[in-house]
């Protein structure tokens, strides 16, 4: 049986599939540098968070049940791209720094059932 398995970046290639963005990404947390940036370059996108805290150490979060009031596990600018198995961010450009971030390990990626990491040769059991 082979060692635990380590994340490498190089082999994560966002090929999207959307199910990062589909399943646990109903409420995304969100630090100050990604409020100060939706204030700054996309407002439109403040109706779907909530802060607390001063300006400088805000913290708070984004979802779509702040504006909807229903629960869901979707990611509120997450779109389907017509006729085809692929998602787009509709604020890619401004998402927020939980979503930079992704994935954080294998184990992370593995569980959302990311399809954008590839199995090291030789790796697994």
């Amino acid at each position: 049986m082979a060692g635990p398995m380590t994340y490498d970046a190089a082999q994560f290639t966002c090929n999207g599939c959307g199910k990062c963005c589909l399943e646990g990404a109903g409420w995304l947390p969100l630090v100050e540098a990604d409020i100060t940036l939706f204030e700054e370059q996309a407002p439109h996108v403040l109706q779907y968070v909530t802060w607390q805290g001063d300006p400088g150490a805000r913290q708070g979060s984004l979802s779509r049940t702040v504006v909807t009031g229903r629960e869901t596990t979707r990611c509120p600018f997450v779109r389907k791209l017509r006729g085809r198995a692929q998602y787009t961010c509709g604020i890619y450009d401004v998402r927020p720094t939980v979503c930079r971030r992704y994935p954080t390990s294998r184990d992370h990626a593995l569980y959302t059932g990311c399809e954008g990491y590839d199995m090291p040769v030789g790796g697994g059991d």
